[in-house]
């Protein structure tokens, strides 16, 4: 049911404003119990793709779409895809120079604070493949929530969830390299360039701090 409406939606057959009808009508329409529509209403408003409205004229009604919507209801999506932490990591990666210059522009003193706690926490765990690898993630997601610019923010952060999610980055094999003390120093040099505001800087160390990827092998950058 949630794939016809949206099927009608994205095709253009079902217009904006339109009254799909109350409840009880789709429940008869569809032949299906209440719950089941409740369950409908329920996937479809996340998506941002219908709304409801209480009162005589009320009911169920297709939805202006809004950027954040959509976006959302993309990421929704990607679940029916192949695709793979990887190809997360690459997109990361070209929006990490927007991410990091809005970081260092905006950042502020408990931002500050906040970043050189998690380099610490980074140097205390780099040595252990894995705690290293989710200490990193959480000190980019924390550089990245200082970003005012709400699409870019929520694309990074919605990737940078999936690939942290991602199991294969934690199975140990011995064909991943550890984690090594040059990309140590490049994450060092980001967050210092950050946490001074100093844009040169900053995107010399997010120059360094560009990788290439190869069936979840780390290569480090020339």
């Amino acid at each position: 049911m949630a794939s016809e409406i949206e099927d009608g939606i994205t095709e253009g057959r079902l217009r904006v404003g339109s009254r799909l009808g109350t409840r009880a009508e789709l429940a008869s329409r569809f032949g299906v119990a209440p719950t089941t529509i409740a369950e409908v209403v329920r996937v479809l408003e996340a998506k941002g793709m219908i709304t409801t409205r209480t009162g005589p004229q009320g009911g169920v009604f297709i939805a202006q779409r809004t950027a954040q919507a959509m976006i959302a209801n993309g990421f929704l999506n990607l679940q029916d895809v192949t695709s793979t932490a990887i190809d997360c990591v690459r997109v990361i990666d070209a929006l990490e120079p927007a991410v990091a210059q809005a970081a260092a522009e905006h950042r502020t003193a408990a931002d500050a604070d906040d970043l050189s706690r998690m380099l610490e926490q980074l140097r205390a765990t780099w040595s252990d493949r894995v705690a290293g690898l989710r200490a990193n993630w959480q000190l980019h997601r924390r550089i990245a929530e200082i970003v005012p610019n709400p699409v870019l923010k929520t694309v990074y952060l919605n990737l940078l969830a999936y690939v942290e999610s991602h199991d294969d980055f934690y199975v140990a094999d011995d064909g991943i390299p550890p984690n090594s003390s040059v990309r140590l120093e490049i994450h060092e040099e980001l967050v210092t360039a950050i946490m001074a505001g100093d844009r040169t800087a900053t995107a010399d160390a997010v120059r360094r701090h560009q990788t290439v990827y190869d069936d979840f092998c780390v290569v480090e950058a020339p």
